[in-house]
């Protein structure tokens, strides 16, 4: 039955019940900063104030909260329609149905669908990219169709995350190494490329017109010269981990023993992966899933050296989302053309990552609709429209967790779990606007939200 269509349909309804259920699992509602930015953006189109993201998220938030009359489900519909879009374009046209599927398990996947994030939203345009590159390289479309196509969702892409551009810059080292094999299509290539670079460039100038800077530029360099070798070196282990399709579990704690050991056994496991993925990849003489690993790799390079200058979040899941989605495309694609395993036994590694991967976002379970909630109902009883929001209790709340088959227990404060990251995730998401003190106010202000108020408010609720 695994390896059935039936058994595809039941995993991609199992798949699209979990990214449906575990945001509600998540405290936050899967919520972060990245996406608050969004949002705020978002609530201010069409005017535009603020470039530190691109656009084209935002807008699709602002569409489809004209269906839902907020930002947060807006997001899960968007997910939804991203997800079902992408199985159904590869069920349509035959384009490596079952890889799509099993791509839809790794870690990569599984996190960034469950969490709101604007790497779901250009997945589609990613997908279709893939396929028009496809059907480009086995010559079933025209060098002009493909200019213009590949033109359009590179430019859409760039518009979603300016990130994305590194994956189209990825091209250019590709086609002077493979220029003798790529011959008939290098001109392709190379001018959709050069298309998207314009449109690109055109779009940071109206951001400078109309803002004052191309990419918020002023806001994105690293001058944190105190933890910069140490986050590098957190990054470095970031790109190790893209070849681990299952799991992303990193230590940087090495203050005992057994957490340096634990270190070195994860980063052992994830240089096993590169080393099967090298023997994998060179049993590949197609020119497609070359170019898939190449442009995933360089991607992460750059990504890599891109972190260094400007400071960003470390490099994990999010950050290297499109070289992990690539990569293993590729390697997927020679696994089943060279029947290196059989489909049942991707099937069975693909329900232990989804497994996996979801014990490992959700842990704990918290009703996120009740904080919510609360919430939605503590800015009602205020008597004016809130405006700001500072944490004054600065409330620090520990996970335990004991390791399997000791007695030893260890402690660890997710940033995720704490009541002030909550706070702030869900306040703007009810309200874009609201603006987040990070220094305490000299005057107390009735527009102010203070951390304290809304655990009082909580413990008059529940005491009713």
């Amino acid at each position: 039955m695994l390896s059935t269509m039936k058994g595809y349909i039941l995993l991609i309804l199992f798949i699209l019940l979990l990214l449906i259920i575990i945001p509600f699992l998540l405290a936050n509602g899967g919520v972060g900063g990245d996406f608050t930015s969004y949002l705020k953006i978002a609530s201010e189109l069409p005017q535009l104030k603020d470039n530190l993201f691109p656009i084209g998220f935002p807008f699709i938030l602002k569409i489809f909260s004209l269906i839902t009359g907020e930002y947060f489900y807006s997001s899960m519909l968007v997910k939804v329609i991203c997800f079902l879009s992408i199985i159904l374009f590869s069920y349509r046209k035959q384009f490596y149905f079952k890889e799509t599927v099993f791509l839809m398990c790794i870690k990569s996947i599984i996190w960034m669908f469950t969490l709101q994030s604007s790497e779901y939203v250009g997945l589609p345009f990613l997908y279709l990219y893939i396929y028009y590159t496809h059907e480009f390289f086995k010559s079933k479309i025209s060098t002009k169709k493909y200019i213009i196509i590949a033109s359009c969702l590179g430019i859409i892409l760039c518009t979603i995350r300016y990130a994305n551009a590194l994956l189209f810059i990825s091209t250019l080292p590709f086609i002077l190494l493979y220029f003798k094999k790529l011959k008939p299509k290098n001109k392709g290539l190379f001018f959709s490329t050069t298309l998207i670079g314009i449109g690109l460039i055109s779009y940071l100038l109206i951001n400078y017109i109309v803002i004052g800077s191309f990419t918020g530029e002023n806001r994105r360099i690293n001058d944190e010269m105190d933890t910069f070798w140490f986050d590098t070196y957190v990054d470095f282990i970031g790109v190790i981990n893209l070849s681990n399709p299952i799991f992303y579990i990193k230590t940087f704690d090495y203050s005992s023993n057994i957490k340096f050991l634990l270190s070195l056994l994860l980063i052992s496991i994830d240089l096993l992966w590169w080393f099967i993925c090298f023997k994998l990849i060179r049993k590949s003489k197609d020119v497609f899933t070359h170019f898939l690993i190449f442009i995933a790799v360089s991607n992460a390079l750059l990504t890599f050296f891109s972190a260094m200058i400007q400071g960003i979040e470390p490099l994990g899941i999010r950050l290297l989302f499109n070289s992990s989605y690539l990569f293993w495309f590729a390697l997927l694609i020679i696994i089943r053309k060279n029947n290196i395993i059989s489909d049942k036994t991707i099937f069975i590694i693909s329900l232990v990552a989804l497994f996996l991967n979801s014990l490992i976002i959700v842990k704990n379970p918290i009703n996120f609709i009740y904080h919510k909630n609360n919430l939605e109902q503590f800015i009602k009883s205020k008597k004016n429209d809130p405006k700001y929001y500072y944490d004054d209790e600065k409330k620090e709340v520990e996970s335990i967790y004991q390791i399997p088959f000791t007695d030893k227990k260890f402690k660890h404060v997710h940033e995720n779990r704490q009541p002030d990251f909550i706070n702030r995730a869900i306040l703007r998401v009810i309200n874009p606007s609201i603006i987040i003190l990070e220094d305490q106010p000299k005057i107390k202000d009735n527009t102010i939200i203070y951390s304290s108020d809304i655990s009082h408010f909580e413990e008059q609720k529940n005491s009713r």
